[in-house]
C-alpha cells in the first residue's frame, strides 16, 4: 500500500514538473514571437546593427523647450499622434522638418493658425498640421517619440487651409515665394519638395514644407541634370487629363 502511495506521489510530482516546463517553454515561445513580430534586426554590410526592433521604445535623448510640427495621423480621447511624413498610396515620404511624436490628449488649449480663435483639442482632426512647444523625448524608433506640451497652447493649421496653401504654392500664387527642390527620383516620376513660408498673424515666418509626386512624360522638357537636392523651377501640363496627378511640362535646374 505504501509503495502504491509513493508511486502515485512520484507520478504527481513528475506531472507537475512536466506542466511547469511546458508553461515556461510556451511563455518563452510567445515572448520570442512578440519580439519577432516587431521586426528583425537589420545589419550593415560590415556586420554592424542598423536597426534593432527590441530597442524600439528605448529613450535616446530629451529636448526641453523646443518647437515641433507634424501632421495628425491619429486622434483619440487619450492621445494625438503626429507623423513626420506624407503618404502617397501605401508609401510615405519623409519631411525632415516634421516630427513623429505621441502627445497625451489633456484637452490643451488650441489656437487656429489663421483666425487665432481658441478651442480645446476637440478642434483637432486627422490631417491637420500642429505646431507644439514643450519637451520631446526621443526614442530609438522615432515613431515611439513622446511630446509633453506642458502648459503651452497648440497651434492648429486645419487640413483644408493647409491644402489651399499647398495649391497656391504649386500654382505660384503665394505672396511669399516657395522654393522647389528635387527629392527622390524614379523612372517616370519624382518627388518635389516645396518650402511653404507664411507669416499670417505673426512676426514669425513659419515654414510648412510639403512634397508632391509629379510625373515625367516623353514630352517633358528637362533643362539641366536632375539630381536629388537640386533647386528647380517647374511648369505643369494642365492638359494631362488627370486632375489628381501632376505632370511636368518643363523642369529646369536653377542651382
Amino acid at each position: 500500500m505504501k509503495k502504491r502511495i509513493l508511486a502515485l506521489v512520484i507520478i504527481v510530482i513528475i506531472l507537475i514538473v512536466v506542466a511547469l516546463v511546458y508553461l515556461y517553454n510556451s511563455k518563452e515561445i510567445e515572448e520570442n514571437e512578440n519580439i519577432s513580430n516587431k521586426g528583425t534586426v537589420i545589419y550593415s554590410s560590415d556586420g554592424n546593427v542598423i536597426y534593432d526592433p527590441s530597442k524600439a521604445n528605448e529613450t535616446t535623448g530629451v529636448e526641453e523647450n523646443i518647437v515641433i510640427q507634424g501632421l495628425v495621423s491619429v486622434k483619440s480621447d487619450k492621445y494625438i499622434i503626429l507623423e513626420g511624413r506624407q503618404h502617397f498610396g501605401e508609401y510615405g515620404y519623409e519631411i525632415d522638418e516634421y516630427t513623429d511624436a505621441t502627445i497625451n490628449n489633456n484637452n490643451q488649449e488650441c489656437i487656429d493658425y489663421f483666425t487665432l480663435e481658441r478651442y480645446d483639442t476637440s478642434y483637432i482632426e486627422e490631417g491637420d498640421m500642429l505646431i507644439c512647444s514643450g519637451k520631446l523625448t526621443r526614442k530609438y524608433e522615432e515613431s515611439y517619440n513622446t511630446f509633453d506640451t506642458k502648459d503651452n497652447s497648440i497651434i492648429v493649421l486645419k487640413s483644408n487651409d493647409y491644402e489651399k496653401m499647398k495649391q497656391e504654392a504649386i500654382e505660384d500664387k503665394r505672396a511669399i515665394h516657395s522654393t522647389i527642390t528635387i527629392g527622390d527620383i524614379y523612372d517616370n516620376y519624382i518627388y518635389l519638395e516645396y518650402t511653404l513660408e507664411d507669416d499670417t498673424n505673426s512676426d514669425i515666418s513659419y515654414n510648412f514644407p510639403f512634397a508632391e509626386k509629379v510625373y515625367i512624360s516623353d514630352d517633358t522638357k528637362i533643362i539641366g541634370n536632375l539630381q536629388k537636392g537640386e533647386k528647380v523651377k517647374v511648369e505643369y501640363n494642365k492638359e494631362n487629363g488627370n486632375s489628381n496627378a501632376l505632370e511636368l511640362k518643363e523642369i529646369e535646374v536653377i542651382n
